[in-house]
């Protein structure tokens, strides 16, 4: 069965895991690449790599590029556009990644909230596609810890090295016929879907210790640092571990 990726994050690794273990991917769709969002270069990069076509596309020629691609199952993969049905149905299965475990934490803006909610795990998600995000069947969950020091860029990484077997096991039962779709519990179901600007990231120091730390780890220290104010005065705050090991460089 042919497969078509759509994706508009740093998921090179996802795809590279489903070429190299034997699938055949007839094409790339990827939103068109800007000077402010570059995220998606590598899977670009990683396309042009094993000669796949990439198909850029806005938000309205999804459904056209997708048609070319001749595909039998469709990936979504951080893909940036909501698909409808007319594309959904276009293939035989159509399929989506998501970085949480589903039903909590629908949304493409859920990410922080594991930490400011101080989750103790979360994991990832493979599930059927449906015109309303993030609440079509389940198909496989792998799940992960959340330490006290993880950030959003370092369960970012976690849940992006997942990725690319547990696409790869659930490409081998649907093809095999043998995978099982569970249906998803919406008595558990949570969703964020507001973007988060620079000032999510102010912080009450009235708080709890326990609360101002999770919204620290919670807040980009490039982007978006936690920060409070005095007299007017913005201060930013960077929190560091003197003995942090070096293999956790993602991390506080």
């Amino acid at each position: 069965m042919k497969i078509v990726f759509l994706s508009a994050g740093a998921r090179e690794k996802a795809l590279r895991g489903i070429v190299e273990a034997g699938e055949q991917v007839s094409a790339v769709i990827t939103p068109y690449l800007s000077d402010s969002n570059r995220r998606f270069e590598g899977v670009i990069n990683t396309a042009l790599e094993y000669g796949i076509p990439v198909y850029p596309v806005r938000r309205n020629g999804v459904f056209d590029a997708v048609r070319k691609a001749e595909a039998d199952i469709l990936i979504s993969c951080g893909f940036s556009f909501i698909l409808d049905e007319e594309v959904i149905s276009s293939v035989k299965y159509a399929i989506n990644v998501h970085p949480t475990l589903l039903p909590k934490y629908r949304g493409y803006r859920s990410g922080p909230h594991v930490i400011l909610n101080g989750e103790k795990k979360t994991g990832v998600t493979v599930h059927f596609l449906t015109p309303e995000m993030d609440r079509g069947d389940i198909l496989a969950q792998q799940e992960f810890e959340v330490t006290a020091f993880d950030t959003v860029k370092s369960i970012s990484r976690k849940y992006q090295e997942l990725e690319p077997s547990l696409l790869v096991n659930v490409l081998k039962k649907l093809k095999a016929g043998r995978l099982e779709a569970v249906p998803q519990n919406e008595n558990k179901a949570t969703e964020y879907l507001e973007m988060r600007t620079p000032e999510h990231s102010l912080i009450d120091p009235k708080c709890s210790i326990e609360e101002l730390w999770n919204e620290i780890r919670a807040s980009d220290p490039v982007d978006y640092p936690a920060h409070f104010y005095v007299e007017g005065q913005k201060v930013c705050i960077r929190v560091w571990r003197p003995e942090k090991p070096d293999e956790e460089e993602d991390l506080i």
